[in-house]
């Protein structure tokens, strides 16, 4: 998708389709509230875009969309306007949500937009910030995964966008923030949605390994098997991991920034990588598995944010951790009732094989701590009991350290990724006891298992500052949403990026 700019009003662009705002009223009396574009653009159109608009009983709800055939008046054939919902409850991320949600209404329609950003006095957002969120929003709507598809029909078109009254000087940084975090995002979209069979360790691992080839002077990687992992100490891991037929391989992508990096923070990502979860010898019923392919969104995560790290430039070094493998079942499989060493020396009871994603990451926390990590952040499709929390759309967040949360937060929320803060309750610190080792790796209640899970993991950081986003719910979208299709949905990734900036 292409992005240009154009001196002239939208009456005097010749593209397939001109793009209007407008915001809901806030009371039902008031009818719409339109932008300058709108009320310009119905001025063009001889009054008759606002009557059509109540014809329609267009709301201008966020997303909400109508069009309208302008019969030659100008030289663009068709208006189509897009509501941004009530003004006084308008979130940047709105205007992001809405032109995605655009871009699945146009597609293999049209091949060129062309749109006027509104301005700061309209949305109290700067003509640079409103720019990168329309161009955001329209490349994530822009996402498909089709690399199995036989039939060119579904090809996608839109190949421009032009921006009404605009030269481009101080919005193309902009811009350009939009196209890094889109193709981040879709890195790990494509990571997800594809096949298990494909998206193997190895797979993962050589992925890392070409991220660090593009920009060796700055980004390293180690990639360990399971005869390294197993004299390191990594018995957790190598437990999950032994099931399976297919190796594991721990992948370690270290940043450095250029000069001198002494006093200062080392971040360390650490990123579940299960790049299939069967349940182990407690397998998941049928239904339950089907998409469990995903179950190495945050290893994905870790990738995509990588894969363009070097154009973000943190001045701090970066560490970013993947313990991958599959959870499968075979005559190796762990039981209930085996015990593992974790990589800091801590036992685990195992007494649920479908709990193994907090069993691969003690291993990748304890081992970020050994690499020196002063801050820590982990994502985990961790648990369906975040999902009963807090839903398909919203990561609950958990975290030891108030400074390093609220930055997280603050990052997520400028992203436009739903988190919210859940408690580490320490009175539940029991629940994780075991009789035979140190912890066990599912509790003795049914209750509270997102913060239980959390808890466990707190065990490997020592202390350090830590934020573990469990991402079961955002992280696949089982139906389509204003970014795209069912599948994997990157979520995630634009918050690190935003930290890192």
């Amino acid at each position: 998708m292409n992005f240009e700019f154009s001196p002239n009003s939208l009456e005097k662009i010749s593209s397939d389709v001109i793009v209007v705002f407008a915001f809901a009223a806030d009371k039902k009396e008031q009818g719409i509230v339109p932008l300058e574009s709108f009320s310009d653009m119905d001025k063009a159109l001889g009054g008759k875009l606002i009557k059509a608009s109540e014809l329609l009983k267009f709301k201008a709800k966020r997303g909400e969309t109508f069009s309208f055939v302008t019969e030659n008046k100008i030289l663009s054939p068709l208006v189509i306007a897009v509501g941004l919902g009530k003004k006084s409850e308008f979130i940047a991320d709105d205007l992001r949500r809405a032109m995605g949600s655009l871009v699945t209404k146009v597609n293999r329609k049209a091949k060129s937009v062309a749109l006027e950003v509104p301005s700061e006095d309209e949305t109290s957002l700067g003509l640079n910030t409103s720019a990168r969120l329309i161009a955001e929003g329209m490349l994530l709507g822009n996402y498909e995964f089709a690399k199995y598809k036989t039939q060119e029909k579904d090809k996608k078109i839109l190949s421009t966008v032009i921006f009404s009254k605009l030269i481009g000087k101080g919005i193309k940084d902009g811009l350009e923030k939009a196209r890094i975090h889109a193709e981040a995002t879709g890195l790990a979209r494509d990571l997800v949605n594809e096949q298990s069979a494909v998206a193997t360790p190895t797979y993962l691992a050589n992925i890392a390994k070409d991220i660090a080839k593009k920009d060796p002077s700055h980004i390293n990687c180690r990639i360990y098997n399971k005869e390294q992992a197993e004299r390191m100490g990594m018995e957790a891991f190598l437990g999950v991991a032994r099931a399976a037929a297919t190796p594991p391989r721990f992948i370690h992508l270290e940043y450095k920034p250029s000069g001198s990096i002494k006093g200062k923070n080392k971040l360390a990502i650490v990123g579940k990588g299960i790049t299939f979860d069967s349940g182990g010898i407690n397998v998941k019923p049928g239904s339950s598995m089907m998409d469990m392919k995903m179950d190495m969104s945050g290893a994905a995560i870790v990738l995509a944010v990588f894969s363009v790290i070097s154009k973000i430039k943190p001045d701090f070094p970066v560490i970013g951790l993947i313990a991958a493998t599959p959870n499968l079942i075979s005559g190796t499989s762990l039981v209930p009732g085996d015990v593992v060493k974790a990589l800091n020396g801590k036992t685990i009871e195992i007494l649920d094989t479908d709990a193994e994603g907090r069993v691969t990451m003690a291993d990748s926390l304890s081992y970020a701590v050994k690499q020196g990590a002063t801050e820590i952040l982990d994502f985990a499709t961790l648990t369906g009991a975040c999902m009963v929390a807090l839903g398909d759309d919203i990561t609950g967040l958990f975290s030891n350290n108030r400074d390093l949360a609220e930055r997280v937060k603050k990052a997520a929320f400028d992203a436009g990724e739903k988190m919210w803060e859940l408690p580490l309750e320490k009175q539940y610190k029991e629940m994780n006891k075991s009789e035979v080792a140190d912890i066990s790796n599912i509790p003795n209640s049914r209750y509270g298992g997102a913060i239980t899970a959390a808890l466990f993991l707190e065990e490997f950081v020592d202390g350090k500052p830590w934020v573990h986003m469990d991402i079961a719910g955002p992280a696949f979208a089982s139906k389509h949403n204003d970014f795209g299709p069912k599948g994997g949905t990157g979520h995630g990734v634009r918050t690190v990026l935003n930290l890192l900036s």
